[in-house]
């Protein structure tokens, strides 16, 4: 046990180092943020809520900033999305001014570093640790703001590299964004994380949306990065009047990914579609969390989240929907469908309702299954490779939430990054 604290206290001065070097000028919301990490501390796996966390190999390394790094446009390229957008670019947790697009319209866009006085943000959903942990890790935040009534054509893409570290430090990284769409505005978000090189390092990011009355906003969460690394992250929508969100998170990567979702309707008559596709391969742990509140009436909600578990990998599935008393009229329905390719391989679910109104339609659902023998002998009898019959069968179980979405480019970039992924082309 006393090694346990003293393990506990050495990655809490951990963070706190890199908490004082991002944070020079005593930001009173890092310094909150980081008070609350304190108070909660890390948490174990007696307990409930992390019973199933991988916690110990998140916090079992030494922490530390990436010493400064010059990327050139070639390498940015060579890891960019090819897509027709408004472009980004982030390294090691910093915004690079040299790497990014120089004209932002119809985008406002400002960096706000530590030594700059934040400006208020809206208060977390269903905070945790890791949320907090963000918080305080951040140098910059990038704001960004639509006007009233602007209808983008070209989405607004937010490009992540993060180092690997060889030695036995652990290169954190932490990236925090937050969106202001005025009243009618509509624009798509493409957020996209890669690695650097194929040597582990933590990415902590958080992403904010207030998403006004009668605005539209679609968000795609693309964790691409390296098997070796580890990745934590929260994404808050907040959803005015009759105001209309899509959010869709492609968890590819990483040794251990901790993603949430929180959303939370703030006005009537608003739609809100969340959907995930998670892989885990190897020994890989990857867990997904959504927190949605119907605060206001007459709102519709859909949550599909898929899961393909391989080898040996674990995946892990946490979702609520939480019906207030005033909320009348609203529609609910989350489900989560796991398809399991290894004797190995392990999913654990837990689909929930919280309901305080009785005018309300909600439901929930999860299925647990390996690949349909009905199915293989079908395509067998046709003539159809196993290994190609199996392919099928995959590629019609996540295709499902690909055929979602609208941009073509977009699109073949997930699916690649899928193919890939299952004949060993990326790690």
């Amino acid at each position: 046990m006393v090694g346990l604290l003293t393990k506990n206290e050495n990655i809490l001065q951990q963070w706190k180092s890199i908490v004082q070097h991002r944070n020079t000028r005593h930001d009173i919301q890092a310094n909150r943020s980081w008070m609350e990490v304190l108070r909660l501390g890390l948490p174990t796996s007696q307990q409930e809520g992390w019973r199933c966390t991988p916690l110990d190999r998140i916090l079992d390394h030494n922490f530390t900033l990436a010493p400064p790094s010059e990327l050139s446009s070639d390498i940015v390229e060579e890891r960019s999305c090819r897509i027709d957008a408004v472009r980004l670019v982030f390294v090691d947790g910093l915004f690079s001014p040299v790497l990014s697009d120089s004209q932002h319209d119809p985008f406002d866009i400002h960096i706000i570093s530590s030594e700059s006085p934040r400006m208020r943000l809206q208060t977390p959903i269903h905070p945790d640790l890791f949320l907090h942990l963000t918080e305080s890790l951040v140098g910059q935040i990038t704001f960004i703001h639509l006007s009233r009534e602007k209808k983008t054509i070209r989405p607004l893409y937010l490009l992540h590299i993060t180092t690997g570290s060889s030695s036995d430090k652990l290169y954190t990284a932490g990236y925090r964004h937050y969106l202001q769409q005025d009243p009618g505005s509509e624009l798509t978000v493409i957020e996209h994380y890669v690695t650097l090189n194929n040597l582990p390092h933590f990415t902590a990011a958080r992403f904010t949306a207030n998403i006004s009355n009668y605005s539209t906003l679609k968000h795609y969460y693309l964790a691409f990065e390296d098997c070796k690394s580890y990745h934590v992250s929260h994404n808050d929508l907040h959803l005015g009047n009759g105001a209309r969100a899509e959010s869709h998170s492609f968890l590819l990567g990483s040794g251990v990914t901790c993603h949430q979702t929180s959303s939370q309707f703030q006005g009537e008559e608003s739609h809100l579609r969340v959907n995930s596709l998670m892989l885990p391969m190897d020994t890989e742990i990857c867990e997904n969390r959504t927190w949605l509140e119907h605060i206001k009436g007459l709102c519709h909600s859909h949550q599909l989240h898929k899961t393909i578990v391989c080898d040996s990998a674990r995946a892990i599935f946490n979702g609520m929907i939480k019906v207030y008393k005033h909320a009348n009229k609203t529609y609910g329905q989350m489900n989560n469908r796991n398809l399991l390719l290894g004797s190995c391989a392990a999913v654990d679910t837990q689909p929930q309702l919280e309901i305080y109104n009785d005018d309300v339609k909600c439901g929930h659902g999860a299925t647990v299954e390996y690949i349909n023998e009905e199915q293989m002998f079908y395509l067998r009898s046709r003539g159809v490779h196993k290994d190609i019959a199996q392919r099928i069968i995959i590629n019609a179980f996540f295709s499902e939430l690909t055929e979602l979405i609208p941009d073509v480019i977009l699109k073949n970039t997930i699916i690649q990054r899928i193919h890939n992924r299952f004949l060993g082309g990326v790690s």
